[in-house]
């Protein structure tokens, strides 16, 4: 083999492995758990020092903010609206909180657990309520009275 063919598989050689380690790395850190707060009650000791998202909605009454409403604290379940014993789960984040955040408001959190079970959130989505949402035939009626 010449010296140029060998500069050239070496040189090949470099570029697929730094595309395949972009590749392990990047799935890695993309490919996150998505947990209800029942799931995570059932499962909590596996997702300890574990990053992951976890959706729930915001129990109303809980939001408090600290730090000149830079850090937000509240409570999330996934089952509020069927028993208001459900399973629950303090949220702490620190971060620019969506314009959409609100009482009742469905959210996706991503982070993991702190001290105190308290979860830690990193990032932070809250969705919008559907604004086509079905009206009961009584609601349509209603209106026109």
């Amino acid at each position: 083999m010449t010296t140029k063919k060998i500069k050239f598989i070496a040189g090949f050689a470099v570029i697929v492995a730094s595309l395949l380690t972009m590749i392990v790395y990047s799935s890695e850190k993309m490919s996150l758990y998505y947990l209800t707060v029942s799931e995570l009650e059932a499962r909590e000791i596996e997702f300890a020092n574990t990053r992951f998202k976890l959706a729930g909605k915001v129990i109303p009454g809980t939001i408090t903010y600290r730090d000149g409403k830079r850090t937000v604290e509240f409570e999330i379940s996934d089952l509020i609206d069927q028993d208001p014993s459900a399973n629950k789960r303090i949220i702490r984040y620190s971060g620019v909180v969506p314009d959409t955040f609100r009482e009742e408001a469905d959210v996706v959190l991503e982070g993991k657990i702190g001290p105190n079970g308290i979860f830690v959130a990193e990032n932070m989505l809250a969705k919008c309520p559907s604004k086509y949402e079905s009206q009961s035939y009584e609601e349509i009626k209603a209106s026109y009275d």
